[in-house]
């Protein structure tokens, strides 16, 4: 897939990123990453004219602040506040960690987050999928979210919880770039809702990514929440393997609900690559533990985070129904829906 993986990587620096003449690029890796698309999308700057930066490093254990003493974090921290756009294809990710705060904090960089993204996936979720309708069906979804305050998520698998949106905080419209920030690959609205307000049981039945041992899910992880904290978590070997991960932080706010998204690129599926599984159309996943500043919350930073998806959900709104089972059905969705869905 040469030519269609340089046709998405020209795409991504050019067009999403928006990468300028004379940008110093840092494009971070660990030894766990796709080299092939590390080397397209450093091409693929120079073609446009930026000055490419490939910092690879060993892949550490754990990702986030956990990561940290796997990392040179000194020199990592001194290239990343330096730069002028971070593409970050780590597959043990540095979001959360001691240079990506750093880096979002003191320097101007335009960060994306790419954790673990491979040849295949590139192509599919960004090299074919038609950029200006997706930003119009999720600025479209961001809207209608934006205006409920009560939503309540059921699914086949269990799911059934409720939560109160905060109307002060910002529903993210992932991968629209403008200028320095946290960006994420489009493909995902997420935000934080009232956190005390989160209560019921969140059911993964798709995937969860970290731990290492996890991926896509051979039986379903139940988490019981009360007023955004998870008290109980139930279900097979990788429920208890879910916990046990969990608490072996000794870091309390790992239980905390950080942040919700809507999954919505049509060239996602589940794979057991988080960066894909949580953009597979029509599911709904969590984040658990720290929570990014641009969700303007209450949680703040943790350990480190991590993300499980549910699959099959029902989504109502203010008694409007924005998902049901797992496919987006508002009517103010739908052509923009079928126009997506479109391979380009």
């Amino acid at each position: 897939m040469d030519f269609e993986l340089m046709k998405a990587s020209i795409k991504l620096v050019r067009d999403i990123l928006k990468i300028s003449r004379g940008d110093e690029v840092v494009i971070t890796a660990d030894t766990a990453s796709d080299w092939r698309v590390v080397m397209a999308t450093a091409r693929a700057t120079s073609i446009i004219g930026g000055r490419p930066v490939i910092f690879l490093h060993e892949t550490p254990v754990g990702v986030g602040k956990a990561a940290d003493p796997y990392l040179p974090v000194k020199t990592l921290t001194a290239v990343l506040t330096s730069a002028d756009v971070w593409i970050e294809y780590n597959r043990n990710w540095l979001l959360y960690s001691t240079p990506y705060w750093e880096a979002v904090t003191r320097g101007r960089v335009k960060y994306m987050c790419l954790v673990g993204l491979y040849s295949e996936a590139m192509v599919r979720m960004i090299g074919r999928v038609n950029v200006e309708v997706m930003y119009k069906f999720q600025r479209k979804l961001a809207e209608i979210t934006a205006r409920i305050r009560h939503m309540h998520i059921t699914s086949p698998a269990g799911m059934d919880v409720v939560f109160e949106n905060d109307p002060t905080r910002p529903v993210l419209v992932e991968g629209e770039v403008d200028g320095p920030g946290e960006y994420m690959l489009f493909g995902q609205v997420d935000w934080a809702p009232r956190e005390d307000s989160i209560n019921g049981v969140i059911v993964f039945d798709g995937s969860v990514w970290p731990p290492e041992e996890l991926g896509v899910l051979k039986s379903p992880i139940k988490l019981y929440v009360r007023d955004g904290k998870i008290y109980r978590v139930e279900g097979g070997y990788e429920a208890t393997l879910f916990e046990k991960w969990l608490r072996s932080f000794n870091d309390e706010k790992m239980f905390n609900i950080a942040h919700i998204s809507y999954g919505c690129n049509p060239g996602a599926k589940l794979t057991g690559n988080i960066l894909e599984d949580e953009r597979v159309w029509g599911v709904v996943e969590w984040g658990l533990g720290s929570q990014s500043p641009t969700f303007k919350g209450k949680v703040g930073p943790a350990t480190t985070h991590t993300d499980g998806v549910c699959t099959r959900p029902t989504l109502i709104g203010d008694g409007e129904v924005i998902i049901k089972d797992g496919e987006y059905v508002h009517p103010e969705l739908l052509d923009l829906a079928f126009k997506l869905k479109q391979v380009m």
